[in-house]
């Protein structure tokens, strides 16, 4: 419960005065807790329920791990669990719940699939073993009875290891798809040999341009936005200038452009006042063919203008000048207002014979002119 105090006052006679308190009752938002449900194999755990929030409310709204703290306070096994992080019930088996890791005395390893016939799962290993399903006189053929050797490959970075029998991609290889040889040999009888392929195909990474925006004054002109890369991705991690080419594909205003060596975008002086985009695509420097393209919205302001107020003046009977320049102390950018940068206009005067010159500034009094105090309104 808070209290405001305010006070009103009459304008007319401001030490007339008096004071009121304003009590506010603040209530917390409503919160709805409801029950789950769910089920796991037992033998090989799992999650039971994937996030326990997913009909909790705050407030009429969604709970989430955002805008509640969530908290275990007790469960009937331990191997039943909520975890905090992530509003999932796990159900874990001894050797989770342990944390020691699984190993083939343990689990029984099955290959599901494969995008190539010479590329299998050896469950005896678990490594990928080109062997897998390689024979020697109708039997399983295996390291302790053939020797195994790389013949040749469409790119040094795509290798099979021959004491394992694994076919290995190296980081950094361009996208495409690649072919090894391998040869096997039956060691009891060297000369028996055979050879077979392995094709290998690697994909390209995933890369992201994410729209950006920014802002400059159009007078002088700026960064608008200091690297459009700030919230691209590679691969899941920050694209760089060392990591992806960058280049400018369109822009609405010749002078608003995309630097592709720094990332900057930058507005140039005397660009008018609007809004424009700029297109810009990112490509990978590893596999060029790898793009995307975004989007950057610029908004460019106006100069700020002011102008100041002047006095002056004249003898009625002879006129004269009562104010040689009005734009003297008037500015535009913050710098002087001058005929060069801006338009100057009469737009009133309380005397036909007050008027301004816009080509020097001048208020001028004619000969003749009534004594009193009159009036000359100017834009600029």
């Amino acid at each position: 419960t808070y209290t405001v105090v305010y006070q009103i006052c009459e304008q007319l006679n401001p030490t007339n005065c008096d004071t009121a308190n304003v009590t506010v009752t603040v209530s917390a938002a409503p919160i709805d807790a409801v029950d789950d449900s769910g089920s796991a194999n037992g033998a090989s755990g799992g999650v039971a329920v994937p996030n326990v929030l997913t009909n909790d409310t705050l407030n009429g709204a969604p709970a989430t791990l955002s805008n509640v703290t969530l908290t275990q306070t007790s469960t009937t096994n331990p191997n039943v669990t909520l975890d905090p992080a992530t509003g999932a019930v796990n159900v874990l088996t001894n050797d989770t719940l342990k944390g020691a890791p699984a190993t083939l005395s343990k689990v029984t390893l099955t290959q599901t699939s494969t995008t190539n016939p010479n590329v299998t799962l050896d469950p005896a290993t678990g490594a990928v073993n080109v062997l897998t399903n390689d024979t020697l006189k109708g039997a399983p053929a295996t390291l302790s009875k053939v020797t195994l050797t790389q013949t040749s490959t469409t790119n040094p970075n795509v290798t099979l290891d021959p004491a394992t029998g694994a076919v290995n991609v190296a980081p950094g290889t361009p996208a495409g798809t690649y072919t090894v040889v391998y040869q096997i040999c039956e060691q009891l009888h060297p000369p028996n040999c055979d050879t077979a392929n392995v094709t290998v195909t690697v994909s390209a990474a995933p890369i992201d341009a994410v729209d950006d925006s920014g802002s400059a004054n159009g007078a002088s002109g700026g960064v608008a936005v200091p690297n459009v890369l700030t919230n691209d991705t590679l691969n899941g991690a920050p694209a760089t200038l060392s990591n992806v080419t960058l280049t400018q594909t369109s822009t609405t205003n010749p002078n608003v452009t995309l630097d592709p060596a720094t990332g900057a975008v930058t507005v140039a002086p005397g660009t008018p006042a609007g809004t424009y985009t700029v297109v810009y695509q990112i490509c990978e420097q590893l596999h060029p063919p790898n793009c995307d393209t975004a989007n950057v919205t610029v908004t460019v302001s106006a100069a700020p203008i002011d102008a100041v107020d002047e006095s002056g003046s004249a003898n009625g009977a002879s006129g004269g000048v009562a104010v040689p320049n009005v734009l003297t102390n008037d500015t535009l950018n913050g710098a002087p207002a001058t005929l060069s940068n801006v338009t100057l206009t009469q737009t009133s005067t309380t005397n036909p014979n007050d008027t301004q010159d816009p080509a020097t500034g001048a208020v001028t009094v004619a000969p003749g002119t009534p004594a009193g105090t009159y009036t000359v309104v100017y834009q600029i």
